[in-house]
């Protein structure tokens, strides 16, 4: 990592965050495993360190409402499916519109040079 430009390891962080939220979608929501929760929850603190506080209050909300999904009643649990859902698409919306602005970054800094 030490030989990384900046824009290679948050385009690096981006990617795994994505591929976090793949898995997570092909899983389910309803079993989420103890190893998932805690992926999420170092890419909380792993994004915040980024500077990308957005980013991370998402990722920490999902986890948090993973969490406690777990522990509510059938009912309950299909309800919170959609704020769950309202978060995973945020969360898409959110790393679709990083990784195009990175690469007009990229081909802004293409054409300057």
């Amino acid at each position: 990592m030490e030989n990384q430009s900046k824009e290679e390891a948050v385009g690096l962080l981006l990617s795994d965050t994505r591929n976090m939220l793949e898995e997570l979608y092909q899983s389910g929501f309803g079993t989420v495993h103890d190893s998932t929760l805690a992926a999420l929850e170092k890419m909380t603190e792993l994004t915040g360190q980024y500077g990308m506080a957005y980013l991370s209050e998402l990722v920490g909300k999902l986890a948090e409402a993973l969490s406690m999904r777990r522990h509510q009643i059938e009912k309950k649990a299909e309800l919170s499916t959609e704020s769950l859902a309202g978060l995973y698409t945020r969360l898409n919306e959110y790393l679709y519109i990083c990784e195009e602005k990175m690469l007009y970054e990229k081909g802004r800094a293409y054409y300057e040079d």
